[in-house]
C-alpha cells in the first residue's frame, strides 16, 4: 500500500511539473503576422524588411503591407526597415500580431547634396545621387582617394590599378563596362575643375557627390556619359586660427610576384621554343646545358667571365655562351615581405570676414 502511495506520488509530482512547464515549452517560439503602414498617407509599405534581431529569420511585406514569420522568439525584437523610412525595433513579449507605421527618415531627406548647378536637399532630388561626407574618408588607411571610396557608394565599383606599376591608381566604374575600349570612368570634377581623383588628398575633403542617372547628369552633356563624381574640397572658416593633425603608421606587403624561372628551365623552353617553329637547330647545344647543369650544382666549377677573348664584350659573352646563366631572383633580392610606412597630414585654417585660408 505505501509502495502504490509512493508511486502515486511521484506520478502526480511529475504530471503537475510537466503542466507548469508546457507553456513555457510552447512559448519558446510563436508564428506572427502584421501590416506595415506609410506614417503620413496610411498606404501600405510594400517590400519592408521584417527580421527578427540577431537571426537570418525575415521576409518581407507583401502588396498590402502584410507580412507572416514562425519560429519567432517570444522573448526577441521585430527589426523593421525600409529605404527612406527610419528602422523601428519593437519588443516581441509574447505578441503574435503586430502594426506597424514607418514615418520618413527626414535625416536622410534633408542631407544637402552637390549637383551640377548648385546645392540641394535630397528631398527636393528626382534623379540618383549618393553623398559620402569626408568624415568617412578620413580614418580610411588609404593614400589614395580612389580606394578611399570603396564600399562607401552604391553602384560604385573601385579596381586597384591593374598594372602593378609604381604610382598606379585604381579606376572607377559606375555604370558597369559600357564600351569596348573598357574606358568607362565617370566625369569627375574637384572644387569645379576636371581633375583625377586620385590627386586629391583624402583629408581634404569636405564632400563627395555621386550623380548617376541620366537625369542627374544632364547638366554635363556627353562627358556624364558613365556619371559623374563632384568633389568639394574643405575651405577656410571664419575665426582664430585651427591646426589640426593626423598621423598613420602601417605595413604594406606585395600581394603577388611573379615567379622566377630557374636557368634551366629557361634554357630548355627556349630550345622547345625554337623547335616549336620548324628550325632545324636549336638555341642551346646538349653540351650547354651540360655546362649550365654542372654551373648549377656547383658555381665554382665554372668561371662565367674567366675566358673572355681579346676584344671581346661582356655582352656578346652572355649572349653567345654560358657565361651569365645564373639564377638570380631579383624579384626576392630587390622585394622584401613588408615594408614600413607613415603618413602625415598637418592643416591650418582660420582667417576673417574678407579672406579665408
Amino acid at each position: 500500500m505505501n509502495k502504490k502511495m509512493k508511486l502515486l506520488s511521484v506520478l502526480g509530482l511529475v504530471t503537475a511539473i510537466l503542466f507548469l512547464f508546457s507553456p513555457m515549452v510552447t512559448a519558446q517560439s510563436l508564428s506572427i503576422s502584421g501590416k506595415v503602414i506609410d506614417k503620413n498617407s496610411q498606404e501600405p509599405v510594400i517590400g519592408a524588411s521584417v527580421l527578427i534581431e540577431g537571426t537570418s529569420n525575415g521576409t518581407i511585406t507583401d502588396l498590402d503591407g502584410n507580412f507572416m514569420l514562425s519560429n519567432v522568439p517570444s522573448k526577441g525584437n521585430l527589426v523593421v526597415s525600409y529605404i527612406g523610412y527610419a528602422t523601428q525595433t519593437l519588443p516581441i513579449n509574447g505578441k503574435t500580431s503586430f502594426s506597424i507605421v514607418l514615418a520618413e527618415d527626414t535625416e536622410t531627406l534633408d542631407e544637402v547634396v552637390v549637383v551640377g548647378y548648385g546645392v540641394q536637399k535630397k528631398v527636393n532630388l528626382t534623379g540618383s545621387v549618393a553623398s559620402v561626407k569626408g568624415d568617412a574618408l578620413e580614418h580610411r588607411p588609404v593614400v589614395d582617394a580612389t580606394q578611399s571610396l570603396q564600399g562607401l557608394v552604391p553602384g560604385l565599383s573601385v579596381s586597384n590599378g591593374g598594372s602593378g606599376r609604381p604610382g598606379a591608381t585604381g579606376s572607377l566604374s559606375l555604370r558597369g563596362q559600357g564600351n569596348l575600349s573598357g574606358n568607362s570612368a565617370p566625369y569627375v570634377l574637384v572644387d569645379g575643375v576636371e581633375m583625377s581623383l586620385s590627386d586629391v588628398n583624402p583629408n581634404d575633403i569636405e564632400n563627395i557627390s555621386v550623380l548617376k542617372d541620366a537625369a542627374a547628369c544632364a547638366i554635363y552633356g556627353a562627358r556624364a556619359a558613365y556619371g559623374v563624381i563632384l568633389v568639394t574640397t574643405k575651405q577656410g572658416e571664419e575665426g582664430k586660427m585651427r591646426a589640426s593633425y593626423q598621423g598613420t603608421l602601417g605595413w604594406s606587403a606585395p600581394t603577388v610576384l611573379p615567379d622566377m624561372v630557374n636557368s634551366l628551365d629557361f634554357v630548355k623552353f627556349w630550345n622547345d621554343g625554337v623547335s616549336n617553329t620548324g628550325a632545324a637547330n636549336r638555341m642551346y647545344s646538349e653540351q650547354k646545358i651540360a655546362d649550365l647543369e654542372q654551373y648549377m650544382r656547383d658555381p665554382s666549377s665554372i668561371d662565367p667571365w674567366g675566358d673572355l677573348a681579346p676584344g671581346e664584350s661582356l655582352n656578346a659573352a652572355f649572349e653567345n655562351s654560358e657565361r651569365g646563366l645564373g639564377n638570380t631572383d631579383y624579384f626576392d633580392l630587390h622585394y622584401k615581405n613588408y615594408s614600413f610606412k607613415h603618413n602625415h597630414n598637418l592643416s591650418f585654417s582660420g582667417g576673417s570676414k574678407k579672406a579665408q585660408y
